[in-house]
């Protein structure tokens, strides 16, 4: 999963901007390339096309240990907690290696707490609700769910009124909308044997990832994406500090044998697709975004068939295809 803010570079004077009437356009301004700057070196931006693939296989393979985890007995929200500490350890590290490189500007704006916290806690929403869907669904659909986040953007800036609905955005979202009822079998079973439990977290996932999206894009042109990502991760970690507090010693402290399967969630699962989704994105540009949609459930169907033997019926394929060319097409409509 995307556990990270809107990474795309932005422009030092933006940085201090108050968030005021005029943020909606910035924020299209800021998706869109800039003509006068110089296309990338075609090297660099296969590389970064590698680095986004790699960095979606990861999702899609630390979606399919959690959901093995679960299968162990580990609770959701205890693998959740884990794995935000630990990638805040592994990215307060990075953070600190950045500033001690030589000419590294020192950043002195003041925290915005209230969208430091709003960032933080969307992102502790959004890890609990993917984990509890995939701890209900097969790990596929999970993450088909999960990446209608920017069609749920889409339609949130159409309300607002800072995004015109015309055909093509129209169709884009009934389409998804179609191909979500075909990933969960609507059409074809019976409505009291659809764990509507798993697909109710699946949607708010997809809810939680687009808030945090819309809140962390507005935080890394603040503070840049790796400082904004770690002030968002200590916020979410205290929230799992301070829900675990009363219920006492977690049950994942005492199980050394999934130590392993947590480990990798965190570290290969979470911190190292951040940082090669970062550096991809890049030298790729906003269309990384599209990549990852495209590519995540299909790495997530391949492992959890292959190591778990979840498989997917034709009707929930077609489902997926569906979601996914609606929700690529709707991104295309606002990137470009």
């Amino acid at each position: 999963m995307t556990a990270s803010a809107d990474l795309n570079p932005s422009s030092a004077d933006e940085r201090d901007a108050h968030p005021d009437e005029r943020e909606a356009h910035r924020e299209e301004r800021d998706a869109r390339p800039d003509p006068d700057e110089e296309a990338p070196d075609p090297g660099a931006r296969r590389l970064g096309l590698l680095a986004v693939c790699v960095a979606t296989a990861l999702w899609g393979f630390g979606g399919t240990v959690a959901s093995d985890l679960f299968d162990s007995g580990l609770r959701p929200a205890e693998l959740v907690a884990a794995r935000t500490l630990i990638s805040l350890a592994g990215l307060g590290l990075l953070l600190a290696l950045a500033r001690r490189r030589p000419g590294t500007p020192r950043r002195t704006e003041p925290i915005d707490w209230p969208l430091v916290v709003a960032f933080g806690l969307a992102i502790a929403v959004a890890n609990a609700c993917l984990f509890l869907a995939i701890s209900h669904l097969p790990v596929a659909v999970a993450m088909v769910l999960q990446n209608l986040a920017p069609a749920f953007v889409v339609g949130w800036l159409v309300v607002l009124g800072r995004c015109r609905l015309g055909v093509a955005i129209a169709l884009g979202l009934v389409v998804a909308l179609a191909g979500v009822a075909l990933v969960v079998e609507l059409p074809t079973t019976p409505l009291g044997e659809v764990n509507l439990l798993g697909v109710g977290f699946g949607i708010a996932t997809a809810v939680g990832v687009a808030a945090f999206s819309v809140l962390g894009s507005r935080a890394t042109r603040r503070y840049g994406a790796l400082r904004a990502n770690t002030y968002a991760f200590a916020v979410s970690s205290v929230a799992w500090l301070l829900y675990f507090a009363p219920q006492g010693v977690p049950e994942i402290v005492g199980r050394h044998d999934l130590l392993p399967g947590v480990l990798f969630v965190a570290i290969l699962g979470t911190l190292a697709p951040f940082v090669l989704f970062s550096w991809g994105t890049a030298r790729v540009g906003p269309h990384a975004g599209a990549v990852n949609i495209c590519l995540e459930p299909v790495f997530s169907a391949v492992l959890a068939w292959t190591w778990l033997g979840q498989s997917l019926n034709a009707v929930q394929i077609a489902g997926g295809l569906l979601v996914i060319g609606a929700v690529v097409h709707l991104q295309r409509l606002r990137v470009g």
